[in-house]
């Protein structure tokens, strides 16, 4: 009967979309084979691709609807402008591209990001230091302590509804077979930090890089990306784990916290 008559969840799969005043923005579900095959044998540059014609834009995208909405927030006293927000997205993947220890340095550009007032000058270029200065500075320990591992996807199990979650924790308890490929980390995440629900329905870029990190800690725990998003963008209550990422906003800087 052709893709018309599919129930649109499986016309939607593996997208998860959002829409703001730039147009949809897409990124993948990993649950997906193919997408996930892609983690290991696609040899391009990270970067935001606009006008992708697999993705076209007259196609028919149902996610997050934020083009009538506030652009992200900085931290909970201050909005971003959109152009502000999509440089800093913009950033944030040339730095998962090629800097060293990429999410410790992401968490670097975050908190540099927050320290922005009105007296410091054009938030963008406030912002384009603060990535550069995270991308030279001295590489932090790692964010991402066995404790901390635990703690992110304690929260991820706890969003999950309750008559899901014994699938969601027996996926987490299936063996590690091998660590993951730096290469296949830095893809996994860029797809997590890119079309990101939580910048828009968090309560600052320390929300949205909450779930950056709990990507990385579920990805660390199963070493399979597929199982990882069964979990994250498939079981989870989204609304429900972003509030709980709200605790990042106080909790003080996501490179010395936890």
């Amino acid at each position: 009967m052709g893709h018309a008559a599919l129930p649109l969840a499986c016309r939607q799969f593996p997208r998860q979309s959002v829409r703001d005043p730039r147009g949809v923005s897409v990124t993948l579900s990993h649950y997906c084979p193919t997408a996930a095959d892609l983690l290991t044998t696609w040899d391009g540059v990270i970067a935001i691709v606009k006008d992708a014609p697999t993705f076209p834009a007259d196609a028919e995208y149902v996610g997050l609807v934020a083009d009538g909405a506030l652009p992200p927030l900085l931290h909970p006293q201050l909005a971003m402008d959109w152009e502000s927000w999509w440089l800093f997205e913009h950033l944030s993947m040339a730095l998962l591209a090629d800097a060293p220890a990429p999410l410790d340095r992401l968490a670097l550009a975050v908190e540099f990001s927050r320290e922005w007032t009105v007296d410091r000058g054009p938030l963008q270029s406030h912002l384009t230091d603060a990535f550069s200065r995270a991308r030279h500075a001295a590489a932090p320990s790692s964010v991402l302590s066995a404790s901390r591992i635990d703690q992110r996807i304690a929260d991820a199990l706890a969003a999950v509804p309750d008559s899901w979650r014994d699938a969601a924790a027996e996926g987490l308890e299936s063996p590690v077979h091998a660590p993951v490929d730096d290469a296949v980390m830095r893809r996994y995440l860029a797809a997590h930090a890119f079309a990101n629900w939580a910048a828009y329905q968090g309560e600052g870029v320390r929300t949205w890089f909450r779930a950056v990190e709990t990507a990385a800690c579920v990805l660390i725990r199963t070493s399979d990306p597929g199982r990882s998003d069964l979990l994250l963008r498939h079981l989870v209550d989204t609304a429900a784990l972003i509030r709980r990422w709200h605790r990042a906003e106080r909790e003080g800087s996501v490179v010395t916290a936890g």
